[in-house]
């Protein structure tokens, strides 16, 4: 693969040739509606006069010859882009995403056929979820037009897929979403990325695309998104980067047949067919959850404590998924009390509020289509409750395409493996490293750390330690640290430029050098794209300002709550605002404003950061970390109380946050949980923490083998200068460990399903069917992982079988330091699933893994197929019961 900068150039260029050539006519409407145009521009105007500070760099481009289509085009886009996208980029970067676009509708058959409303909601949008935009669109056109002119709409598709395969495949990590250009130059993402990418590189060749997620699984912790594609006149889905044969296939079939809310939003006033969740002014968001399963509507009636309708109630429907209760929707009731949801056939918890009161019940889809909820519950309560949930039913999945498509693509899927592996192989390695340091005299362990972690972003790792003086190299390092490993993989040289040369233009105002690294020198606040700021907010600001704030940080909260103006729902994509875009635009979300002052101390000198737990901004000064409020608190500061979080002796397992409890404070009539998932504290009970006064509860839960979750539900109280205890207590099920079927320790089982006898030690063992490639597999791949020491404490073996020895060599490549010591990988001999699957009795048919777990006396206790969160933890579990 082409170093990516030239590939750039060298692809723009091609680009602004190929739109050149273009005869087709684009004198005509885009938008041939006039009643959706004049809509348009109407919005068109407010988001003008919303962006007024940045009128010159978004909207000069209208002062250009630009056709009707490009201008209506460019309307419609500015009329519902994010304030995300009014900051950050500028009318030239939106007319060459729009010339791209406009020139593949001319490019492909397709692009002909494609209705109006479809091709302005789901071809011309540039941005998919919450990614920093990029220049992919241009990029992609000319790297796919020849590869896809000559095929039908359907299989171009399904080629598109196969290339983004090409590119990338699946790895879990952080919440921020990497842009489509770095996800290529890493070569992997979570499903997230992979499938803004993967949309991103469709809609490049005019092919309507859209991202389409589950917020939370039912039957099992975490979520997943993938693609649905428009093909001639109706919506398909497909994995993104797990291409297959034909469309409406994947992994995920199954376990969508069991989700209770598929959606997307949908760019812009979408009038289409689906289900409407949500209806704003600059999107939609719709549920597609029926385009996968069994669906069932039901309605939510909330009374007052007099019984009678409650008019503007705030009602989230909430499932229970890492520990928490997740709101699937979020509605509001009318005069009738009335508020509506449809979904799949599973429970849910329905939580109601209004004016400090609130109420909740536990809802069984399946048992009615109407259920009533009382606001009989205030804030301050002390009490508790043990729930239940159960997830809809397992449903079969019929198999699509041939086996002998199947086959082919198989193939053709290790060949753009290796494809991947051989650009991948392009790093930089330690021994290049060890001579770079050499020559830049950096400590070259170090270094490597860093490269190795950066992948196909070193080059600009290198070019920023290249560049920096002499007196600044101490601070490399100690930078780098700083960020995340996400952020090595797609800062720019800019912004590590921007921060070891302008860190220390004010002098930090502690002598704590970890308050400096951590928050000062380091540009990561949260989750937004990093830019460059310090520089730019230490010349826009006046000296006296900047001196002023220095002696008293409040005077920064007031000049921000004063000079910019705070709009909670024009942000509604979510992407954070750089500070560099807020400073701008004057206008921002409440999360991007709070991550703007936080920057702005941090480039006067003063250490400032987000609460870990709340996301509370905060500066110190004065030896103490000060809250800033906004709202109603101006300026105050709470006292915070100790909180002590124990764990029951009774507990057959250590409690884990977000995967076991959590802890949630109360806000306006609903409880939040608070982000305490890489407290190392909270993940080894007992701890202490500091929490403000205020309504609090407990959610623990334990999931069984099924997907039912056992939760428990405790409210309570932290009072000022109180110190309190709370206790995290699991549910154990009543019922012994199931056995689905039995195999005698002396059956000769081995050589069936692998070339070497599997062995039982005195404690059982694990058998594990891999499709190493695949997201399942990799999710359980990285459970055994982390669940590293309380798997060798078990000491059972551990086999994973592979469907071929290449496959295992690669996973071992990527995963042998890691592992267990009591993992042991085979290559399983064919037909062995169906072989162990006839002894135990049992269907296998939701696809891999299969994780079974054998006790010592060979019974079977646990049978896990395709796509499961916590398995391991539950297999843990199980080696706990001993007789």
């Amino acid at each position: 693969m082409a170093h990516m900068t030239r590939k750039l150039i060298l692809l723009a260029v091609s680009l602004i040739l190929t739109i050149g050539l273009i005869s087709c006519s684009r004198g005509k409407h885009l938008i041939s509606d006039t009643a959706y145009r004049a809509k348009v521009e109407s919005q068109f105007s407010i988001q003008k006069k919303l962006a007024v500070n940045r009128d010159k760099e978004l909207f000069s481009v209208f002062d250009g010859q630009l056709t009707t289509a490009e201008r209506e085009a460019l309307e419609f886009l500015y009329a519902y882009m994010p304030l995300s996208d009014l900051a950050d980029y500028d009318g030239e970067f939106y007319l060459r995403n729009v010339r791209a676009s406009l020139a593949a509708k001319d490019t492909f058959n397709w692009g002909k056929t494609i209705p109006e409303n479809i091709f302005l909601h789901f071809v011309l949008p540039v941005r998919v979820n919450n990614e920093n935009m990029d220049s992919s669109r241009s990029v992609f056109f000319m790297e796919l037009k020849d590869r896809i002119k000559h095929l039908s709409m359907k299989d171009a598709a399904l080629e598109i897929n196969h290339w983004c395969h090409e590119k990338v495949t699946y790895k879990g990590s952080d919440e921020r979403t990497s842009a489509p250009l770095a996800t290529i130059r890493n070569a992997y993402g979570r499903c997230g990325e992979e499938s803004t990418f993967t949309v991103a590189s469709l809609r490049a060749a005019g092919i309507p695309a859209r991202q389409c997620y589950t917020p939370r699984w039912a039957h099992s912790d975490d979520n997943h998104a993938w693609v649905e594609v428009w093909i001639d006149g109706k919506w398909h889905y497909m994995g993104a980067c797990e291409p297959e044969a034909v469309l409406d296939k994947a992994w995920f079939t199954g376990p969508a047949k069991r989700a209770m809310l598929v959606n997307t939003n949908v760019f812009g006033d979408y009038e289409g067919p689906e289900d409407v969740l949500i209806k704003d002014t600059r999107y939609t968001r719709i549920n597609v959850l029926s385009n996968y399963t069994a669906t069932k509507k039901i309605f939510v009636r909330i009374i007052g404590m007099d019984h009678k309708p409650v008019d503007s109630a705030v009602v989230e429907f909430q499932l229970y998924n890492y520990a928490e209760f997740y709101p699937l929707l979020r509605s509001t009731t009318g005069k009738d009390g009335l508020c509506s949801f449809r979904t799949g056939f599973g429970d849910l918890l329905v939580w109601a509020a209004k004016s400090n009161r609130f109420g909740y019940r536990k809802v069984t889809v399946a048992s009615a289509d109407t259920f009533s909820i009382q606001l009989n519950h205030e804030p301050g309560e002390t009490s508790g409750e043990v729930l239940d949930f159960v997830p809809p039913p397992e449903q079969k999945t019929e198999s699509t395409g041939s086996d002998s498509s199947a086959a082919l693509n198989s193939k053709r899927l290790a060949f753009e493996d290796k494809l991947r592996a051989d650009y991948e192989n392009n790093f930089i390695d330690s021994s290049k490293t060890v001579r770079l340091a050499r020559n830049l005299t950096v400590n070259s362990d170090t270094l490597w750390a860093m490269l190795r972690k950066s992948r196909g972003n070193w080059r600009n790792l290198i070019d920023f330690v290249s560049s920096v003086p002499p007196e600044k190299k101490p601070w490399i390092f100690p930078l780098f640290n700083g960020l995340s490993e996400k952020d090595l993989h797609d800062i720019t040289p800019e912004v590590l430029d921007d921060n070891i040369l302008n860190s220390l233009t004010f002098a930090p105002i502690t002598q704590d050098k970890e308050l400096f690294m951590q928050y000062i020198l380091s540009p990561r606040v949260d989750n937004e794209y990093l830019r460059p700021w310090k520089a730019y907010f230490q010349h826009n600001f006046a000296k006296e300002f900047i001196m002023s704030g220095r002696k008293d940080p409040q005077k920064i909260v007031a000049w921000i709550r004063k000079a910019i103006v705070t709009d909670e729902s024009a942000n509604y994509g979510k992407a954070p605002i750089t500070p560099h875009g807020v400073y701008d635009l004057k206008v921002s979300d409440a999360h991007s404003r709070d991550i703007f002052l936080v920057a702005v101390c941090r480039s006067f000198g003063i250490p400032a950061r987000l609460e870990i737990a709340t996301r509370t901004p905060q500066y110190y000064f004065n030896g103490k970390w000060n809250d800033v409020y906004f709202g109603s608190q101006p300026g105050k500061s709470e006292a915070r109380v100790n909180l002590s979080v124990k764990t029951d002796p009774g507990n057959d397992h250590k409690p884990v946050y977000y995967t076991h409890f959590t802890i949630e404070k109360y806000k306006d009539g609903f409880f939040r949980s608070l982000d305490y998932e890489n407290d190392p504290g909270m993940n080894s009970l007992p701890c202490t923490t500091g929490v403000v006064p205020g309504s609090y509860l407990l959610v623990t839960g334990s999931r069984m083998a099924d997907g039912t979750v056992l939760s428990k539900l405790s409210f309570f109280r932290v009072e000022e200068n109180k110190p309190t205890d709370v206790l995290v207590e699991m549910r154990k099920s009543p019922a012994p460990p199931a056995v689905l079927g039995t195999i005698a320790k002396n059956h000769d089982f081995g050589m069936k399903i692998c070339a070497t006898d599997l062995s039982y030690t005195s404690t059982g063992m694990i058998i594990s069917w891999m499709d190493a490639e695949k997201e399942p597999s990799r999710h359980f791949a990285a459970d055994l992982l982390i669940k590293k020491p309380e798997l060798e404490k078990w000491n059972g073996n551990i086999w994973l079988l592979f469907r071929e020895p290449k496959e295992m060599e690669n996973f071992l490549k990527k995963n042998k330091a890691g592992l267990p010591r009591n993992v042991k990988c085979r290559v399983a001999t064919a037909g062995s699933l169906e072989y162990f699957s006839g002894c135990i009795h049992l269907q296998i048919s939701s696809g891999l893994p299969v994780i079974t777990f054998i006790n010592s006396r060979g019974e079977v206790n646990y049978l896990s197929q395709g796509y499961r969160i916590g398995a391991v933890d539950e297999i843990l579990r199980l080696t706990m019961n001993k007789k």
